[in-house]
């Protein structure tokens, strides 16, 4: 690997176009990071040693002020003025001076120009009132803030060629993680795909066997001719329970409507309780589930002598033919609704025994669950459908998007050891 650094960093002639391996850029990258850090550190190490000189002379210079000699006949009113802006000065470049300097050529260059920041704002602050008191000393204290400032501004180019190194180096770290991961990630879809797609193909197989087994249910139903019997039964059983329910539905029907015209003659004639009465009546007998059939004739019977005399004096009125038909022989009423009742119970009980007895059968029992299981297997194979066009779409997107993070890699590549540089074996 060493040998391979110093290739590609120099060394004997290179080719037009160097070819390197996705592996190798970590350990590029580290050598690079290493080779800009030693070039930067030789690079400052002249600068570093003058600032830290001329701050080592400047922090005397600043300590030394308190025991000067002042110069003579300058006002009182500035003398008062001096024992308030010494302090201030000399704690302000102190501070800005005994900022600590890292080794780090980057650290260094921020932390030196925080530090002239600071002496220059103590300079042109609480240093001004001090001009004319220490003419000599703030003389040797400014020339000394403009050496350290030579100094720094010295770097500043470097700095910044420095820097643009470190995020061509971290644009390279974010590229290669990326076009890993992207790797990773397609090497996984390559081995995923695949097992889904198999799976999807013994589920076709799994519906194929289903099918065969359904048709093979049906048919066996078809040729068993106790059974078409007993469909035919049970369809007829099934029709007469449709026609019993409608015969009763019309009779509640029609029954309803002439005690709703009651209801409404009992509320204008103020008798509420019997109004109530026919209230409770109207409701039971247009629930979804009728109550036995004793209690519903007992009650409309308890209201018919009331519905027949409010017919009698007119004050009920039967418009159509299917009114007048019923309430022709009011007597009639409860018995009818008894026998049709009763008729509708029966025809349930039959129909659903031969319901109960059909399903029942061994063949109609496999063909329900042949059908459900079907039904299961064909949601769980659109499920692995929509899966694998998800990561088919994925792989996809991933595939067409690697290219350009290996174009990224290879633009840095070329910049950092400046020469065109493309990633082969993939």
């Amino acid at each position: 690997m060493f040998r391979r650094v110093k290739e590609l960093f120099g060394g004997k002639e290179a080719p037009a176009v160097q070819e390197i391996r996705l592996d190798e850029i970590p350990g590029l990258l580290s050598d690079y990071e290493k080779e800009w850090g030693e070039e930067a550190r030789l690079a400052t190490s002249a600068s570093r040693q003058k600032i830290m000189e001329t701050r080592d002379h400047l922090l005397i210079a600043i300590q030394q002020l308190s025991g000067s000699d002042r110069a003579a006949a300058f006002h009182p009113k500035l003398e008062k003025i001096t024992q308030n802006s010494l302090p201030q000065f000399q704690k302000a470049l102190l501070t800005a001076l005994n900022r600590d300097l890292p080794e780090d050529a980057d650290a260094f260059y921020q932390a030196c120009a925080e530090s002239l920041k600071g002496c220059v704002k103590g300079l042109a602050g609480p240093g001004r009132y001090l001009r004319n008191v220490f003419p000599e000393e703030m003389k040797e204290i400014r020339v000394m803030i403009d050496e350290f400032g030579t100094e720094i501004n010295a770097l500043t180019q470097m700095v910044a060629e420095w820097r643009k190194k470190r995020e061509i180096g971290t644009l390279l770290c974010e590229a290669y993680t990326q076009s890993r991961d992207m790797k990773i990630a397609l090497e996984n879809l390559s081995r995923e795909i695949p097992v889904i797609r198999a799976e999807i193909a013994d589920l076709d197989r799994t519906i194929e066997e289903s099918r065969n087994e359904k048709e093979k249910c049906a048919r066996q139903l078809a040729e068993d001719h106790d059974l078409l019997d007993a469909v035919k039964e049970a369809a007829r059983l099934e029709d007469a329970l449709r026609e019993t329910e409608r015969e009763l539905h019309a009779v509640l029907s029609t029954l309803t409507h002439v005690l709703r015209k009651g209801e409404k003659i009992t509320h204008r004639a103020d008798a509420e309780r019997l109004a109530r009465q026919l209230k409770q009546v109207i409701v039971h007998v247009t629930e979804k589930e009728i109550p036995p059939g004793e209690e519903v004739v007992r009650e409309v019977a308890s209201v018919l002598p009331v519905i027949s005399t409010m017919i009698g004096s007119g004050e009920i009125q039967l418009k159509n033919q299917e009114e007048r038909t019923l309430f022709s022989t009011p007597d009639h009423i409860p018995g009818t609704l008894s026998r049709l009742i009763g008729e509708r119970e029966q025809a349930r009980k039959e129909a659903g025994k031969m319901k109960d007895l059909l399903a029942a059968h061994p063949v109609k029992v496999r063909l329900v669950k042949v059908e459900d299981d079907l039904k299961h297997i064909q949601a769980e194979q659109r499920e692995k459908d929509m899966r694998v066009k998800d990561l088919e779409q994925k792989r996809k997107d991933l595939e067409a998007g690697l290219p350009g993070r290996y174009r990224q890699m290879e633009a840095h590549l070329s910049v950092i050891l400046g020469r065109k540089i493309r990633i082969s074996g993939d």
